[in-house]
This record gives structure tokens, C-alpha cells and sequence, in this order.
């Protein structure tokens, strides 16, 4: 409520034309960076409550299963086996995968830059 009568009061006085020159856009400048401010962490909060209310759902389900409906839910111990002569490609898999993460990465580290350049 604070904040409201003070934009009141600063509403006020500039009808009285005592206000420095170029308030207006920097009253503007800061408006809009607290609108952003507000919505990340609109955004942060919305998905911790979505990432909080899934993880919750899957415990219960698994609660449910196993101990209501009495389901046997583990599994085989090793269903899998791997031989030594795939090896080398599993490295050459992870090295793939560890280069498909850098650019991902970069593409994303290089578009925060080019839509920060954009909104200037």
C-alpha cells in the first residue's frame, strides 16, 4: 500500500510540473523491470509447484500400488548384459552426447544475448 500512495503522490506533483526532465521514462524503465522481475518469478515459482505437485503424484501412485493393491513392482536384477567389445562405442556415445550438451548450451547461452541485444 506504500508503494501505491507514493506512485499517487509522484502522480500528483507531476501535474504541478516540479519533476526533473526525463522522469517519466526512467519511472517507466524501472516499471517495466519490476513487471519483469514479477514474472520470473511468477515463472520459477509455477514450476516448482508443478515440478513439487508431479513428484508427489508419482510417490502416492507408487504408495498406492505397493502397498494398497499389493503389486509387485521391482525389477529383473541385471536384464542386460553387456560384453566388452561394446566398450569403444559406448565412449564414442557419451563423447556425442557430451558434445550435443555443449551446443545446446552455447545455443542457449547465445540466444539470452541476442534477445537481450533485441529488447535494447
Amino acid at each position: 500500500m506504500n508503494q501505491d500512495n507514493a506512485l499517487k503522490k509522484i502522480l500528483e506533483s507531476r501535474e504541478k510540473g516540479d519533476l526533473p526532465y526525463d522522469f517519466e521514462s526512467r519511472l517507466m524503465k524501472k516499471i517495466m523491470l519490476e513487471v519483469k522481475k514479477k514474472k520470473r518469478r511468477s515463472t520459477v515459482f509455477n514450476l516448482c509447484l508443478v515440478s513439487f505437485v508431479s513428484l508427489a503424484m508419482m510417490v502416492s501412485t507408487y504408495l498406492i500400488l505397493k502397498y494398497y493393491l499389493w503389486i509387485d513392482l521391482s525389477l529383473p536384477r541385471n536384464p542386460f548384459k553387456f560384453s566388452s567389445g561394446f566398450a569403444p562405442l559406448f565412449g564414442f556415445f557419451f563423447y556425442i552426447g557430451f558434445l550435443v550438451l555443449i551446443l545446446l548450451g552455447l545455443d542457449t547461452f547465445f540466444r539470452k544475448i541476442k534477445q537481450k541485444a533485441d529488447t535494447n
